[in-house]
C-alpha cells in the first residue's frame, strides 16, 4: 500500500511549518499523491557538506548557501524538501507542480516560484521572506529562534483553547504551567498545538 515517507526530524521544524506540512500530506493523499519528505532542518556542518558537492566534493551543485552563512532556510527549520514516493517519478515536474498548487493554498511558499535558482522540491514559511536575512537580523541564531516556538500557560487555573477565533467552541482546557507549541501570534490570540490538538487561545496567557 502506498503511503507518505517522512525521513526528517519533525521536532526541528517550526510548529507552523510542521502543521502545514501535515495538512499538505493529507490533501495530497486525497489526490492519490504520496510524498517523501527528504530534507528538513540542516545543521551548519551538514549544510557545508551539501555546499561542497560539485565544488570540492564529487557530485552536482545542490546549493549556493554555505553552512557558516546560515543563508539556507533549512538551517532555521522553516523549510522542507520533497520527492514523489514512486521510484519512476521521484522528481516528476508535473506532479510536483500539482503539489505546489495545493501547498500554496495552505500558505506555503514554493521554491519553484523563485526567479534566481529555481528549487521545485522546496517549500517554506513565507513570513520571513524568501531568504534568511530577516531571521538573522531578528534572532541571530537558530537556538534563539527556536525558543519562540513554545511557551507555557500562565494563568491561575486553566485557559480555554477554541477551535476558531470567534470562540464558538472549546476544544480543550489547558492547565496552568503546561507547555504548548506556538504556531503564531496575531492581535489578541495565538494559534497553538497541545496534545495533538490545534486551536486558539488568548496570547497574553502564553509566556
Amino acid at each position: 500500500m502506498k503511503k507518505h515517507d517522512i525521513r526528517i526530524d519533525r521536532s526541528k521544524l517550526h510548529p507552523l511549518l510542521d502543521y502545514r506540512m501535515e495538512r499538505l500530506l493529507k490533501k495530497c493523499k486525497k489526490k492519490g499523491i504520496y510524498l517523501i519528505i527528504t530534507e528538513g532542518f540542516r545543521s551548519a556542518e551538514y549544510q557545508d557538506k551539501l555546499y561542497a558537492k560539485g565544488r570540492t566534493a564529487p557530485g552536482n551543485v545542490v546549493t549556493n548557501a554555505r553552512g557558516s552563512s546560515y543563508s539556507s532556510q533549512h538551517q532555521w527549520g522553516i523549510a522542507f524538501d520533497i520527492a514523489i514516493n514512486d521510484k519512476d517519478k521521484l522528481y516528476d515536474t508535473a506532479i510536483i507542480c500539482k503539489v505546489a498548487r495545493i501547498a500554496k493554498k495552505l500558505g506555503l511558499g514554493w521554491g519553484g516560484d523563485w526567479t534566481g535558482i529555481v528549487d521545485k522540491p522546496h517549500f517554506y514559511l513565507k513570513k520571513w521572506g524568501s531568504d534568511t536575512v530577516e531571521l538573522k537580523l531578528q534572532y541571530g541564531s537558530f537556538e534563539r529562534f527556536r525558543k519562540t516556538w513554545s511557551g507555557r500557560v500562565n494563568y491561575k487555573t486553566r485557559i480555554r483553547m477554541w477551535s476558531n477565533v470567534s470562540r464558538s467552541k472549546v476544544v480543550e482546557k489547558i492547565p496552568n504551567g503546561e507547555k504548548v507549541l506556538v504556531l503564531y501570534k496575531k492581535l489578541w490570540y495565538a494559534k497553538i498545538k497541545y496534545k495533538g490538538k490545534v486551536g486558539y487561545v488568548r496570547s497574553k496567557y502564553i509566556k
